[in-house]
């Protein structure tokens, strides 16, 4: 699993936590009178407003989840990919898009200075059948990849792809892509911050598209919270530096997947202080992340699996209270934990305590780690390696199991990227990675409404294109030279 960095730009932000608390923590110790000394003792840890037991308090019992999984619209041909995509790129949400693109077009030709050969003289304003070729070719591209973009209408025998040239002439597409644009410029705001000031250029669309995947779909029981990170090296105010991630430089995103299937259920573009999110008890940023990302499945019985840069008891507490479990590794930092979690021991050991409906475990193999979980206890379960079999926390199988639904969604979405390393423009860049998004978010829906289906991902994402293209798209004849 990626855990946060401390290099991380809000590492800062975790500065409230007190690495020495000893002042805010008691720890009492019981005689039982047993020859046993696992049982002689039971050791009380008081910690601020927590009260850990080295004895099972309560019977750790995992809540039943309420929530109505499965599809929220009726499908008319669930064969077919194209109605997928459809349900989430809605005319409602490509409408704006259109009439933005003119509205840019017209800007730019009124330009003053505008030189009298520049293509944008020959701009014929677009509609909703091209841009959707348009999104097409993308696709197209993400598939078939060449270094330049030029190449795709090249007529060398060796580099060619004719199929290309029959869709939309090189012009044309690059007018699109030049005038593809999301909100009037002359209403953005002017009172926000440089990074929300950016993350204007898109806003719209990233919200309205975020809410189709909500809306579409309800996760199952199980879901995972954890960032994503889209590449971009140039100048922005929104740019991150995450070392552990595979592009290290570019826009940070809170992901909500479901577990099972790394479907992209909900996202938060990282855009500093200014963000407007929920309010947690502990006033951490990683809390109120977590609960502005999983609001709409509180109180349904769902778990939520996070890293340790999110997890914190009194976090956990406060989803419990709202009908929530959750398991993630922890810092033994985090205001609350217990005192006996800071002590090291031996390899191949486990120590535990218990507070109400919440669970501290450390265990050390390799190195050692620790685990907060609402419903778990300290039960081992044996598990299969490449060395053979191994005794581990039943805590640790679950988090395993289940958290990686953000990792296995970028790593799917890295197999047929629609967006270019080199895009200069980053707000396009996004619209394409968004496009990446939604088309993994297809296949997903597509795979669990046909289980028996045995198509794999770049065979949906070809008869995607293929299904678009009769749908949106029309044949021309290219121009010939000379």
């Amino acid at each position: 699993m990626n855990n946060y960095s401390e290099t991380d730009s809000d590492s800062e932000l975790d500065s409230s936590i007190d690495s020495n608390e000893s002042d805010d923590r008691a720890v009492d110790e019981v005689d039982t009178g047993s020859d046993n000394d696992s049982d002689a003792t039971i050791i009380v840890d008081v910690v601020d407003d927590l009260t850990w037991s080295s004895v099972l308090v309560n019977n750790m019992k995992r809540l039943d989840c309420t929530g109505n999984s499965g599809l929220n619209i009726t499908l008319q041909s669930p064969e077919d990919p194209l109605e997928y995509f459809e349900s989430f790129l809605t005319s409602d949400i490509m409408s704006p898009v259109v009439d933005e693109t003119n509205r840019r077009a017209a800007q730019l030709r009124a330009k003053a200075g505008l030189k009298g050969g520049s293509r944008l003289h020959q701009w014929v304003d677009t509609g909703m059948s091209e841009l959707m070729s348009f999104i097409a070719l993308l696709l197209y591209m993400g598939v078939i990849w060449k270094p330049e973009l030029k190449l795709y209408w090249t007529t060398n025998a060796m580099l060619e792809t004719p199929y290309v040239r029959h869709l939309m002439t090189e012009k044309r597409f690059s007018l699109l892509m030049k005038c593809l644009h999301f909100v009037n410029n002359d209403l953005m705001p002017t009172t926000d911050s440089k990074a929300e000031k950016s993350f204007n250029k898109i806003r719209p669309f990233f919200n309205a598209l975020i809410a189709r995947f909500s809306a579409v779909y309800t996760p199952t029981a199980d879901v995972a919270i954890d960032e994503s990170l889209m590449l971009w090296k140039g100048r922005l105010a929104m740019k991150q530096y995450i070392p552990l991630k595979r592009a290290r430089f570019g826009l940070k995103s809170y992901e909500l997947c479901e577990s099972g299937s790394g479907y992209i259920w909900n996202s938060i573009i990282h855009t500093g202080p200014t963000m407007v999110l929920e309010q947690s008890s502990d006033g951490l940023k990683s809390s109120v992340i977590v609960l502005t990302l999983g609001k709409k499945l509180l109180d349904q019985g769902y778990c939520f699996y996070m890293d340790k840069w999110y997890s914190s008891p009194v976090l956990f507490k406060q989803l419990r209270q709202r009908q929530t479990d959750c398991v993630g590794t922890v810092r033994v930092s985090r205001r609350g934990m217990p005192m006996d979690l800071k002590v090291k021991i031996p390899k191949g050991t486990t120590t535990t305590r218990f507070s109400e409906d919440l669970m501290a475990l450390k265990w050390h193999d390799k190195r050692e780690i620790c685990m907060l979980s609402t419903f778990h206890d300290s039960s081992m379960i044996t598990v299969k390696t490449r060395s053979g079999e191994k005794d581990k926390p039943a805590v640790i199988t679950d988090y395993n199991k289940n958290m990686g639904a953000v990792d296995m969604a970028d790593q799917m979405l890295q197999s047929y990227q629609v967006e270019r390393k080199r895009k200069k423009v980053w707000y396009k860049k996004q619209f394409q990675h968004l496009l990446n998004r939604t088309v993994l978010n297809c296949y997903i829906l597509y795979k669990k409404c046909n289980p028996g289906s045995n198509m794999t991902h770049i065979a949906f994402v070809v008869k995607l294109i293929a299904r678009l293209i009769e749908q949106y798209g029309s044949e021309i004849t290219p121009a010939r030279k000379g």
